[in-house]
């Protein structure tokens, strides 16, 4: 609670003035804010496991910590309307100068909320998030339109243990179920069912060398099969090898090559390879020039809350 106390003392004399009781306020967004502090210890390795040290370090906490007395201010129902909404604004305006972070105060988040760096991630005024949720940096939850947009839902809903990567932009009244992962970059605008996974499908990284390899699109066949097409796939010498999360080819036995020829390249990747994630690579190499190809897998997700420790 006294982080909440330092953060709103510069400004206690204006709130006291509107007529709302900050003691309960605080109270409240103490009480929320350490659970979103616990998932972020327990789920950012770079957190060290230690409370301690993100609450007096991480300006990504400081903007949920921010935003959980907002939330409480503009929607506690005591004193002048107008004058605590504007104070709401104003603090959660001065949060985002020093955090990099804009949550609007009306925005509704529920329990264990991370944002993990942060910077230039933005949460906009009829959004709502459900519990467990996790968002990286340059995040937008927003409008399709720019200016000029209709007056009623415009922002989106996002269900219970959703995951954002880093400068997606999830835009227009829609709805993204639980369990969703949203992979960097992507532009979401439409309804995700709950459990989907979405991707940038075409990730190449491309060394051309005196006999370039192209490939122009990737074709999902099943959640473990894919189609490579491209030009000059049946070379002599063309090595295909799939990649881990380090980077290191797998062995042979948890992939295989179905068919190819000069246009095309079928892969069967077993759903027991040791150590794939989300998204694996597929490399083609041939003298001296090399594709790599990232692509979406079946998720595996975990259910149920994060629990910090002194819930066990």
């Amino acid at each position: 609670m006294r982080a909440v106390e330092n953060w709103i003392e510069p400004r206690l004399p204006d709130l006291l003035g509107i007529g709302v009781d900050v003691a309960a306020l605080t109270r409240k967004a103490a009480d929320r804010a350490v659970d979103d502090l616990f998932a972020l210890v327990q789920r950012d390795p770079a957190g060290m496991g230690s409370w301690e040290y993100v609450l007096d370090s991480y300006a990504c906490f400081q903007a949920i910590l921010a935003h959980r007395f907002t939330h409480g201010l503009l929607t506690c129902g005591q004193g002048d309307p107008r004058r605590r909404r504007t104070m709401a604004r104003k603090l959660s305006e001065e949060a985002k100068v020093r955090t990099g972070v804009e949550i609007h105060p009306a925005a509704t988040i529920g329990p264990r909320f991370v944002v993990d760096h942060g910077i230039g991630t933005v949460i906009g005024e009829d959004v709502t998030i459900g519990a467990d949720c996790y968002v990286l940096q340059g995040v937008v939850l927003g409008a399709l339109g720019i200016a000029d947009n209709v007056a009623g839902r415009r922002h989106p809903r996002l269900g219970d243990r959703v995951q954002v990567g880093g400068f997606a932009r999830v835009l227009g009244p829609i709805s993204v179920g639980d369990d969703v992962t949203i992979g960097s970059h992507a532009l979401v605008r439409a309804d995700v069912p709950a459990g989907a996974q979405v991707v940038v499908l075409h990730q190449y990284q491309m060394v051309t060398g005196p006999r370039p390899i192209t490939v122009y699109g990737v074709e999902a066949l099943g959640e473990y099969r894919f189609r490579l097409h491209g030009t000059g796939l049946d070379r002599h010498g063309v090595e295909v090898d799939l990649l881990g999360p380090t980077h290191l080819p797998l062995a042979s036995g948890d992939w295989s090559v179905l068919q190819g020829n000069a246009k095309c390249i079928t892969v069967q990747i077993s759903p027991r390879a040791h150590g794939l994630r989300s998204v694996a690579h597929i490399r083609l190499r041939h003298a001296g020039s090399e594709v790599t190809v990232g692509i979406p897998l079946a998720k595996r997700h975990r259910k149920g809350p994060i629990r910090h420790p002194a819930s066990r």
